[in-house]
């Protein structure tokens, strides 16, 4: 759906190298512009996707993680002298530099998101954020790093849901360097649902050994995620 351009020519000189790719145009910028993406765990697998985002153009992020920043979350965000501080303020300091556009926050009390990134640090929190964005329909990822890969599941909305595209056997094994190209690859596929309504499919990325594969979501039989059965016309027994 088109909307109105709130591309100022500033703006169009920060963009103009993607606003050239094929099928992107000002108002796919223009929803990265007015996108508000609840981000759930910032720790150092979220932090390529962060800067991917910002650097993008989405014009605002709220992060979600209570945490502070620990030894291992040291990488692309995060120096060792914010080993200690809060997540979500040392986030925000480092992104500040990245963009005069963006705008990054706390998430606050009764945020209404656009669009969610989930980057939680536990199956149970990842499938009650991926729960709540699914119920407000709003589209999202969630990225489940395996020490130098992982895999993400890509949810627009009316797709199969995270609960049955996630995976259940997964080592879980921390974050390694490595996995800052699963992360980037994240941000993409949320970009790419903002900014094209539409056009992303629900699927699954792994990223194994270097190697990445991708497949589409299937839905589970009996999931809540699937649609209501059309109604019968009237007259109809």
């Amino acid at each position: 759906m088109p909307v109105t351009s709130t591309l100022t020519d500033d703006r169009l000189a920060r963009y103009a190298r993607q606003l050239l790719l094929p099928g992107f145009g000002e108002d796919a910028q223009a929803r990265l512009l007015e996108a508000r993406v609840r981000v759930v765990g910032v720790g150092g697998a979220a932090g390529p996707a962060l800067v991917y985002l910002v650097q993008a153009g989405v014009g605002r992020l709220w992060l979600d993680d209570p945490e502070g920043v620990a030894p291992a979350d040291q990488g692309w965000l995060f120096g060792p002298a914010a080993v200690g501080v809060a997540r979500t303020a040392a986030a925000r300091a480092a992104l500040a530099p990245l963009s005069s556009f963006a705008v990054v926050d706390a998430y606050p009390v009764g945020g209404v998101p656009t669009a969610a990134l989930i980057c939680a640090p536990s199956p149970a929190q990842a499938l009650s954020a991926a729960e709540q964005a699914r119920r407000a329909a709003i589209p999202h990822v969630v990225l489940e790093t395996d020490g130098d890969g992982g895999s993400l599941v890509s949810v627009p909305p009316g797709a199969p849901c995270y609960a049955c595209g996630r995976s259940i056997t997964s080592a879980g094994r921390p974050a390694l360097p490595g996995a800052a190209a699963l992360s980037a690859l994240a941000a993409a596929e949320l970009l790419l649902a903002i900014a094209l309504p539409g056009i992303a499919p629900g699927r699954r990325l792994e990223l194994v050994r270097g190697t990445l594969t991708s497949r589409p979501t299937a839905r589970l039989a009996g999931c809540v995620c699937a649609p209501p059965p059309a109604a019968e016309p009237a007259g109809m027994a």
